[in-house]
């Protein structure tokens, strides 16, 4: 009995090592004596590239050169974006998914330190930075932090705040838990988040300037139905940063749907 509460300690003592010190890179799962922010020295130089590819300023996708005109991609030019801009780190692929997963779903903060300044230079770079006046999250549900306390983009929108001297303001609230975005279509995606923000109450925005902070674009939908709910009610521009944000095309709907 004692033999099998000793195996059972060591093997959690372990499992807690593996969490805090791992050994195998987020992204190809070799086994490394030297992790950089859980990525071994090829994958770390292969993505940070990956995230220096150009995008659309309106939208975050990935972009062809000469693709976009005055500020807007093909995509762009036949919708009406409720977002001013947009700026990302890097696209959402097979690359880099595992870390955007890690740092979501998993509370790994230590890519934080990834994602953050990265994120900043983005935002600090964008032309629309000198007139944002205030940082907010895109909410989650009550429920939901109630059951996972740890959510991504508020620890962005924190960082942000603090690097760029820049407040962060909760202006939105979520009215409903409703169900989660994975697995919906593309359609669907808009009609789950459509009535699912409103402004908190004695909230005034005056033509305010806003960037939200949320950590994955996939549709594009929960910015745009924010981005609607904060111009109904006086804000004059919103933009928009993520961590990653997942190409539009149809061959990538399967991975799309899954974010």
């Amino acid at each position: 009995m004692a033999d099998i509460s000793v195996r059972h300690l060591v093997a959690s003592y372990a499992a807690v090592v593996d969490t805090l010190f791992p050994t195998q890179c987020l992204v190809c799962g070799c086994d490394a004596s030297a992790l950089t922010h859980g990525m071994c020295r090829g994958c770390n130089e292969v993505i940070t590239a990956l995230c220096r590819e150009p995008a659309c300023p309106t939208c975050g996708q990935s972009v062809a050169a000469y693709e976009v005109s005055d500020g807007l991609c093909g995509e762009c030019r036949h919708k009406k974006p409720r977002v001013d801009g947009t700026v990302r780190v890097g696209p959402y692929t097979t690359l880099t998914a595992p870390l955007v997963k890690a740092f979501k779903y998993q509370g790994q903060e230590d890519l934080l330190q990834f994602f953050g300044p990265r994120l900043v230079d983005e935002i600090s770079k964008s032309p629309w930075f000198d007139q944002v006046e205030a940082i907010a999250i895109v909410p989650t549900h009550w429920r939901r932090l109630m059951r996972k306390p740890y959510y991504a983009p508020a620890v962005l929108a924190e960082y942000v705040s603090e690097t760029c001297h820049l407040p962060l303001v909760s202006i939105l609230r979520r009215t409903r838990c409703g169900p989660h975005q994975i697995g919906l279509s593309y359609t669907a995606r808009f009609q789950n988040v459509h009535g699912a923000f409103a402004l908190r109450s004695r909230v005034r925005l005056n033509k305010a300037r806003i960037l939200l902070i949320d950590d994955v674009k996939t549709t594009g939908a929960t910015l745009d139905e924010c981005a609607r709910v904060l111009r109904r009610h006086g804000a004059a521009k919103v933009y928009a940063a993520v961590i990653a944000k997942v190409q539009a095309s149809p061959g990538d709907m399967v991975k799309l749907l899954a974010v």
